[in-house]
């Protein structure tokens, strides 16, 4: 497979994965348990945090893609 299919996959499922984490969120938030909303976006918070400062992160494996 091109690195440019890989690269368009691998952009398109992370999409996928960033409305996942969405709807989780909302679903969430949408059961009017202020605590729970509250964790909701903490979660939410978190996984974002470790996708850019982890130790491999969105940015790394794109240009590893893109060679």
């Amino acid at each position: 497979m091109k690195r440019t299919a890989v690269l368009k996959k691998f952009d398109k499922e992370v999409e996928s994965l960033w409305d996942v984490l969405y709807n989780i969120k909302d679903l969430l938030e949408n059961t009017d348990d202020y605590e729970l909303a509250e964790l909701a976006g903490k979660f939410l918070d978190q996984i974002s945090e470790g996708f850019e400062s982890g130790d491999v992160t969105i940015e790394e494996i794109r240009d590893q893609i893109s060679g």
